[in-house]
């Protein structure tokens, strides 16, 4: 809701700094019109846009890199009770009560004006209906209602020219404009802008009116008539009215010949209004990328491999990289051409999910495997998924994790109202080690979500990552988990709360192989302990790059001599050995 509120204010500015500088002394009113309804109704909406990215804010390549989630142990979060009144919670109640007041005094003048209807008595003059007013002095306009006080006598000089001052309002649907920015100062009375653009509309609907009028009469008849008039305001907000003030800037602009608006002033509001497109509208987002990426390259990071297949890796993670292949319903596991180009030799672990017909593989970072991984994995240019040498905090990783750790704080309102949940934060680490665009990618509220920028953000300086020897901005995104103490509570009344990510423990069982030799090819099928077939098992012909997986119901087929001996591993077991003859 803040990043709404930002984004529109600033692009509200904009677009009426552009107005103020190259349309308000134009006097073609149309054109002014419409662009004070387009900037506002730009301004309201292109936050609410989220588009695909155009252009990239940095000529640097960019690395991306999903890392997996904060592996820190079990700790409690102190959080200090919040002893300013200035709460967030507060704010919102203090900004719903004064827009509540606006509404009411809108509200309040609404009514009026229907009760001046009713009051009213009609008359017809040259085909308009008119209503007749003693509350009143003076005429104005409400939608199609045209009031006039009765103390204007319809044989005076000025009555003739005053309806027809009041049936351009009418015709010319004022009413809907003025209606929309009250509104619009309702949800916005804070910005600036929104207390200016009344203003400037009701001026710009009293030329367009005094330019309707003169249509029918001649210029000094009018303004002889404007200048004798009563000349009085009703202080009606809402509505439209001849008796308005502004007389000498009306004089002025009746008096100037209008001229079409030079082409490079709307060329220039054009590009305006298209840059903050851009800028605010043209950005991906975050959770649709990190899908696309994992799509494009099917690297992975160590989180999202099954619970059965990191139990094995915990040691290992940081030596490895890690890949999920999806296997089509109608294909085999070692029709698979990702699977085919990978060298054998340096593939650590295969784990099968059958029931979602998924391959997930740890590969060593080293050799052609992780060549091929790190070029499948570029998006766009030099745009990784993977590479050669991650960012790394000075001191190590496990210095980082005890970082967050000490500098991170669960927030009263989050606990207060049970939230708890991870949040995705993402951050560049940039060439020289520093850390930038840091935001929250996926979250689940938006203190929870400040609160763990904030600290990312803050954090010291990293090594920076290195692709083929070179340092490269790399991005990378942290899982940060908010999990809540059940039956715990602070003396403000508040849930207790700790950041954890619990940790894995490592347990290998025993392959048991059912395998023979003919034909210059070996077969089997490979089961767990408990005589289960097992899918995805690394089977390698030793000391060669030959090899093959098994299949979903745990059969595999691989040509070799009789004298090679096979080599069979998987993960979260033992590896087995089958010697040749």
């Amino acid at each position: 809701m803040s990043n709404y509120l930002v984004e529109l204010s600033l692009i509200h500015i904009a677009l009426l700094l552009g107005y103020w500088c190259f349309l308000s002394k134009e006097r073609q009113y149309a054109k002014m019109r419409f662009y004070l309804l387009g900037a506002t109704f730009l301004a309201l909406s292109i936050p609410l846009l989220k588009l695909p990215k155009l252009f990239f804010s940095a000529s640097e390549p960019t690395t991306a890199v999903a890392m997996e989630a904060i592996p820190l142990e079990a700790m409690t979060v102190s959080s200090p009770a919040d002893t300013s009144i200035w709460n967030y919670e507060l704010l919102i109640w203090l900004y719903l009560a004064i827009s509540l007041c606006f509404l009411l005094k809108f509200l309040n003048s609404v009514c009026y004006l229907i009760c001046l209807e009713r009051k009213s008595s009609y008359e017809k003059f040259n085909e308009l209906y008119i209503r007749k007013i003693r509350d009143i002095e003076g005429s104005f306009t409400f939608f199609n209602w045209i009031f006039i006080s009765d103390d204007i006598d319809k044989n005076q000089q000025d009555y003739e020219v005053l309806l027809t001052h009041e049936r351009a309002h009418a015709s010319l649907g004022h009413t809907y404009d003025i209606l929309f920015f009250e509104l619009f100062k309702i949800c916005f009375w804070w910005l600036p802008t929104a207390w200016f653009i009344i203003k400037e509309m009701k001026k710009i609907h009293e030329y367009q009116a005094d330019a309707y009028a003169l249509e029918s009469y001649h210029i000094d008849q009018y303004s002889s008539i404007l200048i004798s008039s009563t000349l009085k305001s009703n202080g009606l907000s809402l509505a439209s009215s001849f008796h308005d003030g502004l007389i000498f800037k009306r004089l002025t602009a009746m008096k100037q010949k209008a001229k079409n608006v030079s082409p490079w002033k709307l060329g220039t509001l054009a590009a305006l209004c298209a840059l903050l497109f851009i800028v605010f509208a043209c950005t991906e987002e975050m959770d649709q990328e990190i899908k696309e990426m994992g799509s494009q390259s099917n690297a992975i990071p160590f989180d999202q491999l099954p619970a059965s297949m990191q139990q094995g890796l915990v040691e290992l993670r940081d030596e490895l990289s890690f890949m999920k292949v999806d296997v089509p319903e109608d294909d085999e596991m070692s029709d698979i051409e990702e699977l085919q180009n990978l060298d054998p030799e340096l593939i650590h672990l295969i784990n099968v999910d059958k029931a979602n017909r998924a391959i997930y593989i740890a590969l060593k970072k080293d050799g052609a495997n992780f060549d091929y991984l790190s070029e499948q994995s570029k998006m766009e240019g030099e745009l990784f998924t993977v590479v050669e040498e991650q960012p790394e905090f000075v001191g190590g990783m496990d210095a980082f994790y005890r970082y967050i750790g000490n500098e991170i704080s669960y927030p009263l309102q989050a606990r207060q109202q049970g939230i708890e949940g991870r949040v995705f934060v993402q951050f560049v680490v940039e060439r020289d080690g520093s850390l930038t665009e840091v935001k929250a990618v996926r979250g689940i509220s938006e203190d929870c979500d400040a609160e763990a920028v904030r600290v990312i953000r803050n954090a010291p300086a990293f090594k920076p990552g290195k692709q083929r020897g070179k340092p490269v901005r790399v991005r990378m995104v942290m899982p940060i988990v908010f999990k809540l103490n059940e039956g715990k509570t602070n003396p403000d009344n508040s849930t207790q709360g700790m950041v954890i990510v619990e940790e894995v423990e490592q347990k290998n069982n025993k392959l048991k192989v059912d395998a023979h030799y003919a034909g210059g090819m070996w077969s089997g099928t490979v089961y767990d302990e408990e005589g289960g077939a097992l899918p995805g098992v690394n089977i390698l012909v030793a000391g060669t790059t030959s090899g093959t997986v098994s299949d979903l119901d745990g059969t595999f087929k691989l040509k070799a001599d009789a004298s090679q001996d096979l080599h069979i591993s998987c993960v979260g077991y033992e590896s087995v050995r089958l010697e040749g003859e």
